[in-house]
């Protein structure tokens, strides 16, 4: 089909206005009740509103220049834009949320400190040789579940604005969701229908080892030899942990076979990450497994999340109550640069594509109530042992106290994120 990021591409490099049409969402009541510092930014160009200033990262903060692809990604389409501007996002949802928080009495900001993504949208859902749902969970963290919340449903909003789909459809998707979550609190033990798209991607699934690893070599890039030397002894701790915390692990798994840098990602592509190819269970280099080691962000500036810091176990703690499937060899190393997390990979996996993924609304629909699932499973999971049905129930009842808010304050987000991608696509044009 001809994809919609392609139209939007053209977009884009028309100063967004075209997609400004298209992606309308309505009255901009929000932005005309937002004040406005100035008429003018220094450039000349109009003064952003407030609300979307504060969503709105200036390129030239940034060096693309060794990751042109990733700045491709950011002026295809506003979703691209919204993956890499994750942190600016939290913070905002932060302020709009900072009035109840603080009228919170302490048993009350208990109910709040829940396991978090960190970063759920809709392209983080996988399916995987292990299974589907979430993944990636890079600046997941402990705080409000209307973070995860609100960062989803603006993720739908803008998917389906991108795909054409009307405003009915938009908010359905978004109720949707809300859905799987509540039903997730209300029953835990819940199993969400699996969607349609997973078998549909599941079927392209490959078994060929030798190109698996080939495409896995291709990915990687030099590292010094000080950072592969760091590296490998690194890597030589990291084998006695996991041999001690599992007998029938022999440390010489994880020998390593090669290292380098590896580029992929949006939100996090400009964060160090490495590549590791390690022995496996033999020297047949059919054998050899698959290691990321990522650089644990700062979160420094999220002001309602218990964690902002560099400390590797909140991914950790994180991936483990809310994935359906963690990934093996989770754990972490340190290096001089600061902390890692690690995560082994799988031969097969393919995250949603927002614009070639979808062939009906329908799909992302039932994509939306599983993720809603998942995320009403593993929020409250663990957090307050052993008083986690207390926890469920308090959830639910401060969303039935507040109805609409999520479903509002989204189309709201969403109209603020556009016209920040458009200031983004505006200044990338004219540098």
């Amino acid at each position: 089909m001809t994809t919609a990021r392609a139209l939007v591409r053209c977009a884009a490099a028309c100063l967004g206005l075209a997609l400004a049409a298209a992606c309308a969402p309505g009255d901009g009541s929000a932005d005309r009740e937002t004040e406005r510092s100035s008429d003018r930014d220094e450039g000349g160009e109009p003064a952003l509103p407030a609300a979307a200033a504060s969503l709105y990262v200036d390129p030239a903060d940034f060096d693309f220049s060794e990751n042109p692809d990733l700045l491709d990604r950011l002026l295809a389409d506003p979703h691209g834009y919204f993956r890499f501007i994750n942190i600016p996002f939290s913070r905002r949802v932060c302020d709009l949320f900072a009035d109840r928080l603080a009228a919170l009495s302490s048993e009350q900001v208990r109910s709040f400190q829940l396991n978090l993504h960190g970063d759920a949208h809709v392209e983080q859902y996988a399916i995987t040789d292990l299974g589907r749902g979430l993944t990636d969970f890079d600046d997941s963290s402990q705080g409000p579940s209307f973070l995860d919340l609100m960062r989803f449903a603006v993720s739908l909003r803008l998917a389906s604005r991108i795909n054409g789909w009307d405003e009915l459809v938009e908010g359905g998707l978004v109720s949707t969701f809300l859905r799987g979550y509540t039903s997730a609190l209300e029953d835990p033990a819940i199993e969400a229908p699996e969607p349609r798209v997973v078998e549909r991607l599941r079927s392209s699934f490959s078994r060929d080892t030798t190109r698996y690893l080939a495409w896995v070599d291709s990915l990687t890039e030099p590292v010094p030899p000080e950072v592969e030397s760091e590296l490998y002894q690194a890597l030589r701790r990291f084998a006695e942990v996991m041999a001690e915390e599992d007998p029938e692990v022999d440390p010489s798994y994880f020998a390593p076979v090669s290292v380098g840098y590896l580029k992929l990602g949006v939100g996090s592509a400009l964060n160090t990450k490495f590549i590791v190819r390690v022995e496996g269970p033999s020297p047949h280099p059919m054998d050899d497994d698959v290691i990321e080691i990522k650089r644990v962000r700062d979160l420094a500036g999220i002001d309602c999340i218990q964690t902002t810091d560099d400390d590797p176990l909140r991914v950790l703690l994180s991936q483990a109550r809310i994935s359906y499937e963690p990934f093996q060899w989770l754990g972490y190393i340190r290096l001089d640069e600061g902390n890692f997390w690690t995560h082994g990979w799988v031969r097969n996996y393919e995250e949603i594509d927002i614009d070639e993924t979808f062939g009906s609304p329908d799909e992302l629909a039932e994509v939306a109530y599983d993720a809603g699932v998942q995320l009403g499973i593993g929020h409250p999971k663990l957090a307050a042992a052993p008083f986690d049905q207390i926890l469920r129930r308090q959830l639910l009842e401060h969303l039935d106290a507040h109805p609409g808010e999520i479903e509002r304050l989204s189309g709201e987000l969403a109209d603020q994120v556009i016209e920040a991608w458009r200031r983004f696509a505006s200044e990338v044009r004219f540098r």
